[in-house]
């Protein structure tokens, strides 16, 4: 019987003759009980899925439920989300619309998750609820958080006045070195994030050591791009790499090759005068990338680092080897460096705060939508997976800190 299939169960890469006629059958009504000024949101990741109700500022700005549920409890996304869908406070506010950051590459507003066995398709949701649903990558959400962060989310670290509407750009070392530019865009009267991966793009040393590293690299792995020096298996390797250093091999106190989160202990207590030099490496690298993005697009808007590990290491950052990268002095456009403000962000929820910023634009600006219809032209759904699950396949395993 039709009516007996549970929607959230299909699995989103049901044929679409198949996906028409539940739809048609067992959809569940949120558009007709939905709440104008209620949106959903979620930060999904590979260990937990994170989401939050909330009133848009309109009406009210208050968080109406928080749930956090475990990815390996739940066979697919749907599946969250009905145990979500459950809940009396989502009972009772069902939303109008929905953006989820997805720690995956996003496609066709469709994310196959990286290190999880779930795929997001944000049109075949849409098509199921009723309601507008956004799937952005996680960096991008990061992005659209940016203009709503209040200044004690921020540590400033180059303080200038940022030019209202112009260029801002931000990055984020992590797993990986994520990157994204915010254009304002007249026509949305806000701005639009456009993520890249220019972190991907060949690394450019400063100085013999620098130098010496991307050598040490390139006879690892065969090459040396930035992102393989700035997030966390970049720091691990800058550690591998001051190991190789005849002064260290010859000393009488034995060191090995230590994992991310240990050379971070060890460089805060400064108990290893390696990890503190490999750590203050690693952030003169992102500090150089942060100039180097700002000035790609003279980001006089502001430039912010995100992510979890700066904020973390706020005692070695203060002592200025990020500001010094940043700023530069020996170059001729250290002048126009300093008309940058750099921040460094510590709101730990930055994506969703991005992710519910997007949401409620889909509510009260219809043209942001217009980027999320399928067009006539754009590639299959086959075409799309295929290409998702080539990029899932890059990704390097995840490094903590």
């Amino acid at each position: 019987m039709l009516k007996s299939i549970r929607p959230f169960q299909l699995h989103p890469c049901t044929p679409s003759s198949r996906l028409s006629i539940r739809c048609e059958a067992a959809k569940p009504n949120w558009a007709g009980q939905s709440k104008k000024d209620v949106v959903l949101v979620a930060d999904i990741g590979g260990t937990n899925c994170r989401f939050e109700l909330w009133q848009t500022p309109e009406g009210g700005g208050q968080r109406l439920l928080e749930k956090t549920y475990r990815t390996k409890t739940y066979t697919t996304f749907q599946d969250a989300l009905d145990a979500l869908a459950a809940e009396p406070a989502f009972i009772r506010n069902p939303p109008s619309s929905a953006a989820f950051a997805c720690a995956g590459p996003v496609l066709d507003n469709k994310c196959i998750m990286t290190n999880l066995s779930w795929t997001i398709d944000g049109h075949y949701l849409s098509k199921l609820y009723g309601i507008k649903f956004a799937v952005l990558n996680d960096f991008q959400a990061n992005g659209y958080g940016i203009p709503a962060l209040e200044s004690h989310d921020l540590i400033t670290l180059n303080d200038m006045p940022a030019r209202p509407q112009a260029p801002k750009v931000v990055l984020g070392p992590g797993t990986g070195l994520g990157e994204a530019q915010l254009m304002w865009d007249e026509s949305l009267g806000t701005y639009k994030v456009w993520p890249g991966e220019g972190s991907h793009g060949d690394f450019g040393p400063r100085g013999w050591k620098q130098r010496a590293l991307a050598g040490y690299v390139e006879s690892q792995i065969g090459y040396c791009e930035t992102e393989h020096v700035a997030c966390g298996s970049g720091l691990e390797r800058i550690y591998e790499f001051l190991l190789t250093d005849p002064t260290f091999r010859q000393s009488t106190t034995k060191r090995h090759a230590k994992d991310a989160p240990a050379i971070t202990k060890a460089a805060l207590d400064e108990s290893d005068h390696l990890a503190v030099e490999a750590v203050d490496l690693m952030m003169a690298i992102v500090g150089q990338e942060a100039a180097r993005m700002g000035l790609a697009c003279l980001a006089i808007g502001g430039v912010y680092i995100c992510g979890g590990i700066f904020p973390r290491l706020k005692t070695r950052m203060q002592k200025g080897t990020v500001l010094e990268a940043f700023l530069h002095s020996n170059s001729r456009f250290y002048h126009l460096l300093r008309t940058f403000p750099l921040h460094v962000v510590t709101n730990s929820s930055l994506g969703l705060l991005g992710a519910r910023q997007y949401a409620s634009f889909l509510l009260t600006n219809p043209a942001f939508g217009k980027d999320l219809q399928v067009q006539n032209n754009a590639t299959s759904p086959q075409q799309t997976s295929q290409s998702l699950a080539e990029l899932s396949k890059e990704a390097e395993p995840s490094v903590a800190l």
